[in-house]
């Protein structure tokens, strides 16, 4: 098996507590004949974090490989084109070190995910249900915003399906009078199409008439996140899910050989590129768990953009007690670097 993370200059903010939570991951599943690569850039603060922070408490029996890559990220915006395709670039990389040394199973995680102590267990024993029936297995974690768990329903139309369809919310009337004005518009150009997207904007953001059980009362219909495609699920829970991301999630070898980015052009994430047009065309199901769950180290977001200097993290966790016990629940606490040697932690 090869496990791998990937991280550039920019990113290396987690990488203290990741190391030691996947030791942790290591050591519980007594993983042996193990390979742990590192992808980042050339730059000293990645090769010096790399080696400090994960390859100096890897338990035993785990190597360590490290492939630093001419890049840069400090002009890209996180979502947009050029910032996807320097993550495909870096995942592709360790897709290919995984196939030039015959993994059976590829394990990715990304570096601001830190995983439970039973992450890499779960994620096996997914990929070993009914002789190998899913073929790609995420835990899920909180989104980057400090939202939705990751894993859903969607479609090849919307690759993540819409949590609340149009006709559920509360729209005003001026907002759908203005989207009714677009659609007579037989001249569809560039500045009709920024218009569009612009009022979809506002409808996404519009409040749904319900919730979701009472929604699903009336229609049952696809939705695109977690928690509204499975409701009041958790603990013990693996379900199939029509997209993955990449920040806990196990390819079997027939995934990872087709993991490839050949034709993706940064137009949407990378992770769902690879679902989309490479495993779900092959018919390769794909599940997530709610059973074992990541937190998420997130970069809390002012106006629209992230501000690096504002780190925290999203802890997911079970609900403990009542009529929800075991339901998914996230709450946002500061992130500390623990850091051997040091008489406390410091504030990131």
């Amino acid at each position: 098996m090869i496990i791998a993370t990937y991280a550039t200059k920019k990113y290396v903010y987690a990488l203290p507590n990741f190391g030691r939570r996947l030791a942790s991951a290591l050591y519980e599943a007594e993983a042996k004949k193990t390979k742990f690569l590192f992808v980042g850039d050339q730059s000293p603060e990645i090769e010096e974090h790399a080696h400090t922070y994960i390859k100096n408490i890897l338990p035993n029996g785990v190597d360590f490989d490290f492939i630093g890559l001419p890049l840069s990220d400090l002009a890209k915006d996180n979502y947009k084109e050029d910032a996807q395709l320097l993550i495909a670039q870096m995942q592709s990389e360790a897709f290919t070190y995984a196939r030039a040394n015959d993994a059976k199973k590829f394990w990715s995680i990304e570096s601001d995910v830190l995983v439970p102590a039973n992450a890499l267990r779960v994620c096996k024993d997914i990929l070993q249900f009914d002789n190998g029936f899913y073929d790609v297995a995420m835990c899920t974690y909180p989104s980057q915003g400090g939202g939705a768990f990751l894993g859903g329903r969607g479609n090849y139309t919307r690759q993540i399906a819409e949590d609340f369809h149009e006709s559920e919310k509360i729209i005003p009337k001026e907002l759908k009078s203005e989207k009714a004005k677009l659609l007579k518009i037989k001249k569809r150009d560039k500045d009709w199409v920024e218009k569009f997207r612009d009022v979809e904007d506002k409808i996404k953001e519009c409040p749904p008439k319900a919730n979701v059980y009472t929604l699903n009362g009336k229609k049952w219909k696809q939705r695109g996140w977690m928690e509204y495609a499975y409701p009041a699920i958790g603990k013990g829970a693996i379900v199939p899910t029509d997209w993955v991301g990449m920040g806990c999630t196990m390819l079997s070898k027939k995934a990872l050989a087709h993991a490839h980015f050949d034709g993706y052009e940064g137009r949407g994430t990378q992770d769902l590129y690879l679902g989309w047009h490479r495993w779900k065309p092959l018919g390769l199901n794909m599940a997530v768990t709610t059973h074992a769950i990541c937190d998420h180290v997130i970069r809390v977001r002012s106006k629209d953009e992230q501000d690096y200097e504002n780190i925290k993290i999203c802890n997911a966790y079970h609900e403990p007690q009542g009529e929800c016990v075991g339901h998914l629940r996230q709450e946002l606490t500061e992130h500390y670097k623990f850091v051997a040697g040091e008489t406390a932690p410091k504030q990131q």
